[in-house]
């Protein structure tokens, strides 16, 4: 993927010469109008620094003075991305052009050239772009539905019996999938357990911690290895780590979809706990 966020520097260069344009057009109005001094030298000094922008910009372009950083993108931030570069320092770039923005995700490996005058990024290259970055963020918005979930069932007037039936269950199974796919015996974990709201938390707690560890290692290759285990039944099965991934995910969805049902037919506050929701928060922070 090769990414050209160069027009942001075009952009500068036709803009910077039309403000000196009309700062000339300006200041010869005010001085053929006999208009006050002080807003005529106002008007001088602007069209000055302008000049002198337009000025290292036509130099920056002829001598092509750039330098190239490689660096791991953290965080982005409205139209700014913060980088890591290998020195350990943390680098601030604003980003003008959204079609690049939305290209550019956390962890991936970029390749910046950069304007050694004016600091503009002027050529963007990606190294690679992480694999197990989207799995990531899947499980962390199952983190994030499930303590809203138990946020709202603690404000709850009414009986929480159902809905936190649910909930544990959700967790519950969360957490015998993540023994299956580390090589361990589940057979002990109860499916539909009767947890109270502070133990669904600790559970939950449980949870995040395992599948973020447990994804953190995972490669590409890892996707598509077998795990082998036995359902609640006893019953025999084989599955791919990326088909036991997105059942985990959906599974969660579907019981999440329910307990809302519950809370809305009890007349309690709506909980948006949809994916696109936990995105948005995420760009709110």
């Amino acid at each position: 993927m090769n990414l050209k966020p160069s027009r942001t520097f075009r952009l500068a260069l036709i803009s910077s010469f039309l403000f000196i344009m009309s700062d000339v057009f300006l200041l010869i109005n005010q001085y053929t109008n006999d208009g006050p001094v002080a807003l005529g030298f106002l008007y001088f000094l602007t069209g000055i620094i302008m000049l002198d922008l337009f000025i290292i910009l036509i130099v920056d372009l002829v001598n092509k003075n750039h330098h190239v950083i490689q660096a791991r993108l953290i965080s982005k931030h409205g139209h700014v991305i913060y980088v890591l570069r290998s020195n350990g320092k943390v680098n601030k770039i604003k980003i003008a052009v959204p079609e690049i923005l939305v290209q550019l995700v956390p962890e991936q490996q970029v390749e910046i050239t950069l304007s050694s005058l004016t600091h503009i990024p002027l050529h963007i290259v990606s190294i690679n772009k992480p694999q197990v970055a989207p799995k990531l963020r899947s499980f962390d918005h199952i983190d994030w539905a499930n303590h809203l979930i138990n946020k709202a069932l603690q404000v709850c007037n009414g009986s929480v019996e159902k809905p936190l039936r649910l909930l544990a269950h959700i967790l519950a199974a969360e957490k015998v999938w993540l023994a299956r796919i580390n090589g361990e015996d589940a057979a002990a974990i109860s499916i539909w357990p009767e947890y109270t709201l502070e133990q669904c938390e600790h559970v939950r707690e449980h949870n995040k911690i395992g599948y973020q560890t447990f994804l953190s290692q995972l490669k590409e290759a890892d996707f598509t290895k077998i795990i082998s285990y036995q359902n609640s039944k006893g019953i025999a099965f084989n599955t791919t780590i990326s088909d036991i991934l997105t059942h985990v995910s959906l599974h969660g969805s579907y019981h999440r979809g329910q307990i809302a049902a519950l809370l809305r037919q009890a007349g309690e506050a709506m909980v948006n706990t949809d994916y696109i929701a936990y995105v948005r928060q995420l760009e709110i922070e």
